[in-house]
């Protein structure tokens, strides 16, 4: 029995989620460790499961909502375009076979070991096969191997590029049906129909990143540039409209809106580091970060993350005890295989770039990090039926795990293969 009645006013909602994950948050990166997971445990201990000082409102939920879409829009301006230069195709082997393997890994273990259906097990291949820059990115901050942290840092923007991809393909073909291609095809049912929508909704996402980077982009581009030298706020609005922009666009040609807002903050950061002979676009894409940033940190971050913890708390009371042993079974096993796909995939890549057997087990481990992408899909997937309330506990525990747990296996990895990795530069 709980000590309290929990508080269903939005004012004290916020103020408590955001006192307590904040401050979990910011005691967490002072042992550099992802403030993301501090801001998690903020809102599970507020929770049913814990203190039951707060429960989920429809007014906390749609805050949120909107928590979202700052969020991937911030996430998009802080990808390392001149990190994924230094070694372009080292970072394409090493991100593209980490997302493959990991992908692969996790559907047969949804699709085949747990029975999940087509699209769920989909879902969770395309969430779980992504790295997250800001984990690997913090853990590597002061590595002495500046070869390692740039291919990792590299390798992850191209995670990202990739999850955006496969995170559009998926979240289309589980909202539509091949219907637009019956005058071609006719009537077809069963695995043709599912081939037939991937294929189709694959078709879509292409054209949509192609008009994105070569039509928008430059279009943005020339925009922003007018407003370069104006005042400050001008362009923090301009830039924010065109996430929002981008982000209705996304969900009119059948994506999910988080894609196009993380692609507004991509091609923004790609105008900003674009060298201009007056800096006057640099010295303007420096405060629109530290500003955007400060904003981000100081109340969206700990009220969405805190608000992921008290659905986590919520869920795993709402569902009893019965369903116990299928979450902790669910967590070893998606934890396991998730640290795996990472390992071997991210492995294999370095190994075909002539990297030392060493140096490539320890990019594989750096690159095993999830983060406030997974978070912010996984609870997309909830609020569309994708993930019943014992998946959506079992993949948000997996991902704090990858995140607690990468830069413990990253620091005992170093150590193992020290001495080899010191007389060699990878």
């Amino acid at each position: 029995m709980s000590l309290f009645q929990p508080f269903d006013d939005i004012l004290i909602g916020l103020l408590l989620l955001l006192l307590l994950s904040r401050s979990l948050g910011l005691l967490f990166h002072r042992i550099k460790i992802s403030p993301i997971a501090g801001e998690v445990l903020g809102g599970l201990l507020l929770s049913p499961l814990l203190l039951n000082i707060l429960s989920e409102t429809p007014e906390l939920l749609t805050f949120s909502e909107f928590a979202i879409i700052v969020i991937m829009f911030h996430s998009g301006l802080y990808t390392d375009f001149s990190s994924f230069r230094q070694y372009r195709w080292t970072s394409i082997v090493v991100g593209a076979l980490g997302v493959v393997v990991s992908f692969a890994l996790i559907f047969i273990l949804s699709f085949l070991v747990f029975g999940m259906s087509l699209e769920t097990s989909l879902f969770l291949g395309a969430i779980l096969s992504n790295s997250a820059i800001e984990v690997s990115s913090a853990m590597l901050a002061n590595t002495k191997f500046d070869k390692l942290r740039t291919i990792v840092v590299g390798a992850s923007f191209i995670d990202d590029i990739l999850a955006v991809f496969v995170l559009g393909v998926v979240l289309s073909f589980v909202r539509t049906t091949p219907g637009i291609l019956l005058p071609v095809f006719g009537e077809v049912t069963g695995i043709t129909s599912s081939v037939l929508s991937l294929v189709w909704t694959s078709l879509k996402v292409v054209a949509f990143l192609l008009v994105t980077f070569y039509v928008l982009s430059k279009l943005s581009h020339k925009i922003l540039d007018r407003f370069a030298a104006k005042r400050f706020e001008i362009i923090l609005s301009v830039g924010f409209l065109f996430a929002l922009g981008l982000g209705i666009f996304a969900k009119w040609v059948g994506l999910h809106e988080v894609i196009g807002v993380y692609l507004a903050g991509l091609i923004l950061s790609q105008w900003g580091v674009t060298p201009d002979p007056m800096l006057t676009r640099g010295i303007a894409w420096m405060k629109f970060k530290r500003s955007f940033t400060n904003m981000m940190e100081a109340l969206f971050s700990p009220i969405f993350f805190g608000v992921v913890g008290l659905l986590l708390g919520t869920n795993l009371v709402n569902e009893g005890g019965d369903s116990v042993p299928f979450i902790i079974l669910g967590v070893v096993l998606f934890s396991f295989f998730a640290f795996m796909g990472k390992i071997v995939g991210c492995g294999m890549g370095a190994r075909l770039k002539k990297i030392v057997p060493s140096g490539a087990l320890l990019i594989g481990v750096a690159m095993g990090g999830r983060g406030a992408l997974e978070f912010i899909l996984i609870k997309s997937g909830l609020k569309e039926g994708l993930l019943s309330p014992d998946e959506f506990s079992i993949v948000i525990i997996v991902t704090l795990i990858t995140i607690l747990l990468t830069p413990v296996l990253y620091q005992l990895t170093s150590g193992w293969k020290k001495e080899e990795l010191e007389k060699t530069d990878l």
